[in-house]
């Protein structure tokens, strides 16, 4: 079983990170085409809207990866000063209460996403925002995930 978890692990690691390295390609690839472009008097319209929204994927999909790997900003000074117990009891409540957060952020978030639904907002192109602004609730509940999953496994030292 350990070693199905690992390679779903090493499987899901790889497709963030290949997500990742094609949204931002495509943001740059974009955003250089669109200088050029306008250069000539020419560029696409839905140019700007579209790196807009892959800057919003990148750092969605980035979080989820960051967390997954532990690699999140966090503030450590204090653990440096408690015990092991007391270390492990900051853990399970700095990760829970994280996880809570992004869980209201979550939930929220979807408000947001059917709001642009209903209002028809406008996203890249003749695609509709709600399309693109998904990303937001979906990243925000599996960081939600991932901190309750963190909250009882042993943080590296």
């Amino acid at each position: 079983m350990s070693q199905l978890l690992d390679k779903l692990t090493v499987t899901l690691r790889w497709i963030g990170n290949a997500l990742l390295v094609g949204l931002f390609l495509t943001m740059l690839l974009v955003a250089a085409m669109q200088v050029i472009a306008r250069e000539f008097g020419l560029g696409f319209y839905w140019g700007d809207d579209l790196v807009r929204m892959a800057v919003l994927w990148v750092t969605m999909v980035g979080a989820v990866i960051a967390i997954g790997d532990s690699k999140h900003i966090r503030i450590d000074l204090i653990d440096r000063l408690l015990s092991e117990v007391t270390r492990r009891i900051a853990w399970v409540i700095s990760c829970l209460g994280t996880a809570v957060i992004c869980a209201f952020f979550g939930y929220y978030s979807l408000d947001m996403v059917g709001w642009d639904y209903v209002d028809g907002t406008p996203g890249v192109g003749q695609a509709p925002a709600w399309i693109f602004e998904t990303v937001i609730p979906g990243s925000a509940f599996l960081m939600t995930l991932r901190f309750t999953l963190q909250a009882f496994i042993k943080p590296a030292t």
